[in-house]
């Protein structure tokens, strides 16, 4: 049976949405999730992963803008993570390493405790045993 999965990511609203730069200033300070919210997933389920992939969403347009390259790779960490892999790496790998370069290149000393979280979810999205694969087995 299928889920709604409803997220409280509404709870931070940008100034597109309103919200007034005092506010928004404060909020600033504050990391989006907290680490019980990140390490709590098992991120070998599907609502887990969609979580990630949105946590991140949320990470990287508070600093990033809503436009650029990364809603495409989050996109493809998205479908890779739905793909049966064939011999070789699985292509999550491919898709979650493109995601951390550009996470990495985009890190300043204002964002750096919002990416390491970014970076630790893509972490734990590739690095879940059902993604790896043993070639030759």
């Amino acid at each position: 049976m299928g889920r709604v999965i409803a997220s409280c990511f509404g709870r931070r609203l940008d100034a597109a949405c309103g919200r007034p730069a005092a506010a928004q200033a404060q909020d600033r300070a504050l990391p989006l999730f907290s680490d019980a919210e990140i390490w709590a997933r098992d991120y070998s389920l599907v609502d887990s992963v969609v979580f990630g992939v949105c946590a991140v969403a949320e990470i990287l347009s508070r600093h990033l803008g809503r436009d650029g390259r990364w809603p495409v790779l989050l996109l493809d960490l998205l479908k890779d993570s739905a793909r049966q892999p064939e011999d070789g790496p699985h292509p999550l790998s491919t898709s979650a390493r493109e995601l951390k370069d550009l996470i990495v290149s985009s890190l300043s000393r204002k964002n750096s405790q919002d990416f390491s979280a970014a970076l630790l979810i893509v972490d734990l999205i590739e690095y879940t045993p059902k993604y790896r694969t043993n070639a030759g087995s």
